[in-house]
């Protein structure tokens, strides 16, 4: 244990830097949704086109909802890029404590073995906010939508048999700023609630096991390997986990993703659409690459272990 102490120490403050940043996060990225849901609901279908003082000439209605809609995304961005920063800063803090377990124990005869933990639990510093940080943005709405609002229907051609052609004075209306039809902000666990409560039970159940329960099962393993390389359940528990690394489905989810941008593209004609990931796919695609990085260490420390053990490895 004595050989460990930095890295003890080191991990728990490290915890400690993590649980902080990410309530900052979190907080950021929670009041960016509400601005950008209010957003989309002051503006909607409803409040805009089905509102009577939109149509009504010479009045400042739709001059005061784009104000209002500028000012809530300004707002917005300001809380998006916050959570970007304190982002940044719990990156800057998990790199710290990846290089200086480096550096301490570069040379040591445990060397393989730390870095197969700071790996682990680095990858485990951004498992949270992968899950529950919004991964990813969906919008449709019309930009500046314009209308003809037909007077000759009402009038006829002919204005009441005096000849005047009222279709030259046809009303052409514009909505200013945006119109929302829809908008959606989801995480990973969001979305898992979305399609189980609305009956995909199996596709729910896929997506927790292969970006929930199959990750954090596997680092677990993991750790427990690394805690004890050279006994021989070790071997059968680092086979276990080779064997499962052949089903990891992590570049199907994030395929997955983006699948799911795109298929907003083929919408009605005349209504944009707007589609994006959010920092909760940064966050999950840092757990998944920093894990994928913990087998290396595993592998070496399993070699390693050989000299002491009583099995070999193959």
């Amino acid at each position: 244990m004595k050989k460990f102490k930095y890295l003890i120490v080191s991990t728990v403050v490290l915890i400690v830097g993590v649980i902080v940043l990410s309530v900052f996060i979190t907080g950021k990225l929670n009041d960016y949704k509400e601005k950008q849901v209010n957003i989309s609901e002051q503006l909607n279908f409803e409040n805009r086109l089905l509102n009577a003082w939109e149509w009504v000439p010479f009045t400042n209605v739709g001059d005061e909802m784009v104000k209002t809609w500028q000012e809530l995304e300004v707002k917005a961005k300001a809380d998006y890029n916050g959570a970007l920063f304190y982002g940044m800063l719990l990156l800057v803090w998990v790199t710290l404590y990846a290089f200086s377990n480096i550096f301490v124990y570069k040379d040591a005869e445990v060397n393989y073995r730390v870095f197969g933990f700071v790996a682990i639990f680095a990858s485990l510093s951004f498992l949270y906010l992968g899950l529950s940080a919004p991964l990813l943005e969906i919008s449709a709405y019309s930009e500046d939508l314009t209308f003809e609002v037909p007077i000759s229907d009402v009038t006829g051609d002919d204005f009441f048999g005096l000849g005047w052609d009222m279709s030259e004075y046809n009303l052409d209306r514009t909505v200013d700023g945006r119109t929302y039809y829809f908008y959606q902000n989801k995480s990973i666990i969001q979305l898992i609630t979305i399609l189980y409560t609305g009956g995909n039970f199996l596709v729910a159940f896929i997506l927790i096991g292969f970006s929930i329960v199959f990750p954090t099962f596997k680092l677990f393993i993991s750790l427990r390997v690394l805690a004890a390389p050279h006994k021989k359940r070790s071997l059968k528990r680092y086979q276990a986990i080779r064997t499962l690394g052949k089903w990891s489905m992590a570049d199907v989810f994030v395929s997955g993703i983006f699948l799911a941008i795109f298929a907003y593209s083929n919408m009605e004609v005349g209504i944009d659409t707007g589609s994006s990931t959010l920092a909760g796919t940064y966050f999950f695609l840092l757990f998944v690459t920093i894990s994928i990085s913990s087998g290396t260490y595993l592998k070496k420390a399993m070699k390693k272990a050989q000299d002491v053990a009583e099995w070999t490895l193959e």
